[in-house]
């Protein structure tokens, strides 16, 4: 099996039914397959000693392995097919929730951002004031962790820089409508 072959597979469905987890299963997948490959050709070579017959259980062998990558590979085709179906679907769909995904998490990062670099500081700040003023220790504003928000951000941000140059350079179904710009 190609060393990239178990990632692929892994990735697709891994993803899909571990929520995230598909590189780590295909690694998982990578590492495993070619030893169990590699074990049975050893048995092969230490368990028949008639070299014609160690020739035709090599050659059954090599075809069985053949075999298992090729319908891999189909089903990871298929899974990468069906997947992509499922997108069409979602994208000429008209339900506004799954049209605006994009722009609510973009919604989220500005609040989490406001958050945590404007109100955050200004709650810790009256916290402290009102504390002292009162005699009393105030818990200060909790702190949100902005470097998982940058990640979303960004990666959210280079998709809409891709998806203003497809619009700039007129590429069909780039603008509403399926204009031209």
């Amino acid at each position: 099996m190609s060393s990239g072959l178990g990632s692929f597979i892994g990735s697709i469905v891994g993803g899909a039914v571990t929520g995230g987890m598909g590189p780590a299963i295909g690694e998982g997948i990578k590492i495993a397959l070619p030893p169990a490959a590699e074990a049975a050709k050893t048995l092969v070579e230490r368990l028949v000693p008639d070299p014609a017959a160690k020739a035709a259980a090599q050659l059954a062998l090599e075809e069985a392995l053949t075999a298992r990558d090729t319908t891999a590979t189909n089903a990871a085709m298929e899974i990468a097919k069906a997947q992509a179906t499922v997108n069409l679907a979602e994208a000429q769909g008209n339900d506004r929730y799954s049209a605006r995904w994009r722009p609510t998490a973009g919604w989220v990062c500005v609040a989490g951002l406001a958050y945590a670099f404007v109100l955050g500081p200004i709650l810790t700040w009256l916290t402290g004031i009102i504390g002292a003023a009162i005699g009393a220790a105030l818990p200060a504003a909790p702190l949100i962790e902005v470097g998982q928000l940058m990640v979303l951000l960004t990666g959210m941000l280079g998709l809409g820089v891709q998806r203003t140059l497809e619009r700039t350079q007129g590429v069909p179904g780039a603008m509403p409508g399926g204009t031209k710009a």
